[in-house]
């Protein structure tokens, strides 16, 4: 699907990628019912607003690159929706749809628009899987007020889902969650690289000006490891 718009800055995310080795893993399939998409700390997904650029409703593979610190010592430093089988070819800095052109003129160099991470988390989801995860965390809030989402349901599912992969650490690096156990809308989460932080996101285009990829970049090579990073809320 295509996504007019004249006002979009370029980015060479090709040579970055390409100036370490990275392991390739297919972490899930996420289920875009309308095709908007957000990025974000899944703990604050509420006010998040989804992507100016929109795919075609389906259901697309996820993927999440893995940069080695040291032995047997990985960290996440992509995450990764691809739309089309082909390489793209040119990328653009994806924003928000309550970003202004005027706001985006005002950039300065080396800066971007992205999103926070508080938790050590970053996440690809569906608006409307947005309204479901977010129910589901306002429900278990009221039912208790000291719960925390992390530990009463996550936890388990990520362990579970990732924890034994050799690229994981012990807690599980990735998950795919299901706010709605009756509905096939998910939330593909990850580990955000060194921890926390504000992290970029970028369309990867063919010539035509196609969405082919939507990437996370988690600016693994510009910062040093944190000790408290493992803040998973």
């Amino acid at each position: 699907m295509k996504n007019s718009d004249d006002f979009e800055f370029e980015y060479n995310l090709d040579d970055d990628m390409g100036m370490q080795e990275l392991v390739e893993i297919h972490v899930g399939d996420l289920n875009l019912p309308t095709g908007k998409i957000i990025a974000s700390d899944p703990f604050f997904t509420y006010d998040q607003r989804p992507f100016k650029r929109s795919v075609l409703p389906d259901k697309y593979p996820v993927y999440i690159y893995m940069a080695q610190i040291d032995e047997e010592h990985y960290r996440v430093a992509y995450a990764k929706i691809k739309f089309r089988t082909e390489e793209a070819s040119k990328w653009v800095l994806a924003v928000t749809d309550d970003i202004t052109k005027e706001e985006l003129n005002e950039l300065g160099e080396d800066e971007f628009f992205g999103f926070p991470v508080d938790s050590g988390l970053a996440c690809f989801l569906d608006e409307e899987t947005n309204a479901q995860l977010n129910a589901k965390m306002d429900a278990l809030l009221e039912k208790n007020p000291e719960s925390n989402y992390y530990d009463e349901v996550l936890s388990e599912e990520f362990k579970a889902y990732s924890s034994k992969n050799k690229f994981s650490r012990n807690l599980g690096d990735w998950n795919d969650h299901r706010p709605d156990k009756d509905s096939d809308n998910n939330v593909i989460m990850f580990s955000s690289g060194w921890g926390d932080g504000y992290y970029p996101s970028y369309w990867g285009l063919n010539e035509n000006g196609d969405n082919v990829e939507l990437v996370i970049d988690f600016l693994i090579n510009e910062f040093e490891e944190d000790d408290n990073d493992e803040n998973y809320d």
